[in-house]
C-alpha cells in the first residue's frame, strides 16, 4: 500500500531509526546485566527509547541510581563504533529536507547523538532535542512538542519516525502522524502503540518538498508477510 502524507516537518528518533546501534548497545547492556545479576531478557525489553539513567533506576541496584553511573556507561558505549550502522535510505531522507524541515529527537545525550551520526556519516541537524532537553522523556510527548516549537510548526503538522513503543506513544501523544521503523520492535507492538504506518527502513520512504510543504510517500508493501497459522 502506497500512502502520501502532507506535513511541514519530519521529526526523527535516532537509535534504531536513523542509526542502528542495537547490536552495540545491547552488547553493553548484557555485560552490565551480567555484572549485577540482572535478567538480560527483561532488561533488553526495557532499554529502547528510554534514557540510561531511567533504565538504571528501574532495573539495577540502588548503588547504580546516579547520573554519574549513567554518564560512565554512556561514555563506554559511545566510543564503541562496532556494530553501528546507518539505517538503509536514511541519508537520502534527510538530504531531501532543509534545516528548518527536520529535527532529531532522541533519548541519548547530545554528545552521544553527535558521535553516532558521525560514525555512520549522517549530518548533525541544526535542531536536536536530546535527553536533557526536557524533564520528562518518552513516552511523554514533551520532546516532540519541543521539537515542533523549535521548528515553528504545530505537532500535528509533523511526521514522526520511531522504532520503539515509548517513542511511538510520545509521537502520538504529541499529535503527530507516526511511522514505525521495524528495527527493535515487532510490527504488532508498534501498531498497538499507535503507529499509523510501518516500514522496514527508509528505502520504503520518499520525501519531496514544494512550497514549504512536504509529501512523504510511505510504501508498506515492503513489509514481510504475516506467517500463516498452522
Amino acid at each position: 500500500m502506497l500512502v502520501d502524507i502532507k506535513a511541514k516537518a519530519i521529526l526523527f528518533d535516532m537509535d534504531g531509526t536513523l542509526v542502528n546501534t542495537i547490536e552495540c548497545v545491547e552488547k553493553w547492556w548484557r555485560r552490565l546485566a551480567a555484572q549485577h545479576g540482572v535478567d538480560a531478557a527483561q532488561l533488553l525489553a526495557t532499554i529502547h527509547g528510554c534514557p540510561t539513567y531511567e533504565v538504571l533506576c528501574q532495573c539495577f541496584p540502588e548503588s547504580m541510581h546516579t547520573r554519574e553511573e549513567a554518564q560512565r556507561f554512556e561514555r563506554q558505549v559511545m566510543v564503541d563504533g562496532e556494530g553501528v550502522h546507518m539505517v538503509p535510505g536514511a541519508l537520502a531522507a534527510v538530504r531531501a529536507l532543509s534545516d528548518s524541515q527536520w529535527a532529531i529527537v532522541t533519548a541519548a545525550t547530545h554528545e552521544l547523538a553527535a558521535m553516532r551520526l558521525a560514525q555512520v556519516g549522517l549530518p548533525e541537524p541544526t535542531h536536536l532535542v536530546a535527553a536533557h532537553s526536557v524533564q520528562r522523556g518518552k513516552p511523554f510527548p514533551d520532546c516532540y512538542e519541543l521539537a515542533a516549537r523549535v521548528l515553528h510548526v504545530e505537532p500535528h503538522e509533523t511526521v514522526v519516525f520511531e522504532d520503539s513503543v515509548n517513542g511511538v506513544k510520545a509521537g502520538v501523544a504529541a499529535g503527530a502522524v507516526v511511522v514505525g521503523i521495524l528495527s527493535s520492535t515487532p510490527e504488532t507492538l508498534l501498531r498497538e502503540a499507535g503507529a499509523s504506518y510501518i516500514v522496514r527502513d527508509f528505502t520504503a520512504v520518499n520525501v519531496a518538498s514544494r512550497d514549504g510543504i512536504l509529501t512523504i510517500s510511505i510504501d508498506e508493501s515492503s513489509l514481510p508477510l504475516p506467517e500463516a497459522k498452522k
